[in-house]
């Protein structure tokens, strides 16, 4: 279960040479266009794959070289993920070709093809997921013995079943699905409570430990977090900011939808720094506290993730970014609106280090609070997603979560209330 739900971002140059942005683009939306049937890549040969996109991201001030990002979550340690890519969806190399500096043998030098993926992927400053420690190959399951049950309802006598007990029905719908569908795992599976029992001990303890560090560098960090937020520029919309119509066209389309942002973080170490902080924390809630589904209140949200895209050019002034990958259900609007009524302290707490963000006070105050700014300013800041996929196409967080819930129940002794728990999820 350790080895479920992964995040593997890797953001390649693109190739300078020219026609080779053509090429890409072309295939990339070949690709979109037939996700399923077209003949270049198709993104349901990836093994253990919960979503995963393809983005080119362009810098609007033309000093950074224009990168393309895969980004997956996935099943399994990166290395053996890439293995397994290689094996299952070798025309992905399609794709990266068009990268700068691409190995020549390409994925047939399959240690040399790993090494130039890994080289390329960056870690995640915070990645939060939904269904935290279960793979997709139980995502499909139970989503598959949830459907088989629902037959089997249906197709029973309704005022028979009706008049059996409540542990009597669970039983026997029990008993038929083992023996119509041997071929699913309807075994209970353990749900990391322990591991979320101890992860919280430990973040605890590790925070009661740092708490003197961060007490004698609080005064001095909070004085120049103010001057900062007195003095540094926030972008101000007399207009609602353009949407690129590559943006627009792609949302709303299906049960989730996607979102991709790419902002400047504000100059200098301070705020590099204290994003870092803010990121860390948030991955410490994320792993150990949020893990049902519920990330502060909101619960659409997939699979979502930050990363630092660091500058590493020498001699100029440096120009670090943002990114920010989200998986939803829902509008934009809905997911947004959420947003700002649900999580608006962290939100603040992370973006407020970015360039015109809207102003804020002590990190986490107003911020994200002046809705209409926020979402211009998202909107000014949101880039077209080429490629977007999904493993489990048509479910909602809460499906899933349902899913898990009743194929984990489903053999326990459960009392007649949480029988009509049970049943009520169907």
């Amino acid at each position: 279960m350790r080895d479920a739900t992964q995040a593997l971002t890797v953001l390649a140059a693109l190739d300078p040479s020219p026609g080779k942005r053509a090429l890409l683009e072309q295939r990339l939306a070949a690709i979109a266009a037939d996700l399923d049937g077209n003949p270049l890549f198709r993104p349901a040969q990836l093994p253990d794959t919960h979503f995963m996109r393809f983005v080119i991201i362009d810098d609007p001030r033309r000093e950074l070289p224009s990168l393309l990002a895969w980004e997956t979550n996935h099943d399994g340690r990166t290395a053996a993920y890439l293995a397994a890519v290689a094996r299952a969806a070798p025309a992905i190399g399609v794709v990266f070709e068009c990268c700068a500096d691409y190995p020549a043998a390409g994925i047939a030098d399959l240690d040399g093809w790993i090494a130039w993926m890994q080289a390329r992927a960056y870690p995640a400053g915070a990645f939060y997921i939904a269904y935290r420690g279960v793979p997709r190959r139980e995502i499909l399951n139970d989503r598959r013995v949830h459907e088989a049950i629902r037959e089997i309802v249906d197709h029973d006598d309704r005022a028979r079943v009706c008049r059996l007990p409540r542990g009597e029905l669970q039983r026997r719908i029990c008993e038929q699905l083992k023996a119509r569908h041997p071929e699913l795992e309807l075994s209970p599976t353990g749900d990391d409570e322990a591991r979320w029992v101890i992860g919280k001990i430990v973040a605890a303890l590790l925070a009661i430990a740092a708490l003197p560090i961060v007490v004698l560098l609080a005064l001095p960090w909070y004085a120049m977090l103010r001057y900062k937020e007195t003095t540094e520029f926030s972008t101000f919309y007399a207009r609602p900011a353009p949407i690129d119509p590559a943006v627009r066209d792609a949302e709303d389309r299906a049960t989730q939808n996607q979102l991709t942002h790419v902002v400047d973080i504000k100059p200098g170490r301070f705020r590099l720094a204290t994003l870092w902080l803010v990121l860390q924390a948030i991955d410490v809630v994320a792993r150990v506290y949020a893990v049902r589904g519920d990330l502060g209140g909101i619960t659409t949200i997939h699979f979502a993730r930050w990363v630092i895209l660091r500058d590493r050019r020498r001699g100029v002034r440096r120009r670090h970014r943002l990114v920010f990958f989200s998986n939803y259900d829902g509008s934009w609007e809905s997911y947004l609106g959420e947003f700002i009524d649900r999580a608006a302290y962290g939100l603040t707490a992370v973006w407020s280090n970015t360039v015109g963000f809207p102003p804020t006070e002590h990190l986490v105050c107003a911020g994200a609070r002046h809705e209409e700014q926020f979402k211009q300013w998202t909107r000014e800041h949101q880039i077209a997603t080429q490629v977007f996929w999904t493993g489990a196409a048509g479910s909602t967080v809460q499906n899933i979560r349902d899913d898990l819930w009743i194929r984990r129940n489903l053999d326990r002794g459960l009392g007649d209330d949480e029988v009509v728990r049970w049943l009520g999820k169907l």
